[in-house]
């Protein structure tokens, strides 16, 4: 969905470890990789590789907008960030102004529909085709305003990271208010054949847990 070409410059905003950032440089374009957190851009850094790291807060857009020039960037990515972040107004403000006229911004995030905090997988005995059979769902009890709560990434995790859920409408809003276009969507869905027998990856085969957008902006 980037459409990565080489010598783009892309910037990645609350890029983690840098894995993603440095599978783009591999595929040669420019990477300015920026996040919040010193440990992780410490991590980023150790791994080395062709990517320029900067700390920023990806919701005070002055920190964003000092990336750059306005207009220097032909793409901005995020991904799995946007449910972490308090606010993306100020985010997608900054890229509207450090993107090119027609650059993309490709975000990945928690499906707010079946994935947020609202959301409960469930698992059911029902009676089909003569045979008792396990069914796997989703019950969704509050979704179409934004909230936010702690939670875990991680089974085991030892401190709670705040999660904040919007409805897609909220998502794509500020978008669109700063003159970018939704130009592709995928909601793509897990194999099973990738993941142990019985685990959550394995059985809820038919919901997206995440879903991924490219925004373009107008003009």
């Amino acid at each position: 969905m980037l459409a990565l070409r080489p010598t783009e410059r892309v910037v990645e905003i609350a890029c983690g470890n840098g894995e993603f950032a440095r599978r783009m440089a591999e595929l040669g374009a420019v990477v300015l990789a920026v996040d919040f957190s010193e440990g992780m851009l410490a991590r980023a850094k150790e791994h080395g590789g062709p990517v320029e790291y900067r700390r920023a807060d990806a919701t005070r857009e002055e920190e964003l907008l000092a990336l750059g020039d306005p207009r220097s960037f032909d793409a901005v990515v995020s991904n799995m960030a946007i449910m972490d972040m308090r606010s993306i107004e100020p985010m997608v403000s900054a890229a509207a102004r450090l993107l090119r006229p027609a650059g993309r911004f490709v975000f990945s995030t928690l499906h707010p529909a079946f994935n947020s905090g609202n959301a409960v997988p469930t698992a059911e005995l029902v009676y089909r085709d003569g045979d008792m059979r396990k069914v796997y769902s989703v019950k969704v009890s509050s979704y179409g305003k934004t909230s936010r709560e702690k939670g875990v990434a991680a089974a085991g995790q030892p401190v709670e990271q705040w999660y904040f859920h919007r409805p897609l409408t909220e998502i794509l809003q500020p978008f669109f208010d700063h003159g970018f276009a939704l130009d592709a969507m995928e909601e793509p869905l897990e194999d099973p054949e990738r993941h142990t027998p019985g685990s959550p990856a394995y059985v809820f085969t038919e919901i997206p847990g995440v879903l991924v957008a490219r925004m373009r902006l107008l003009g």
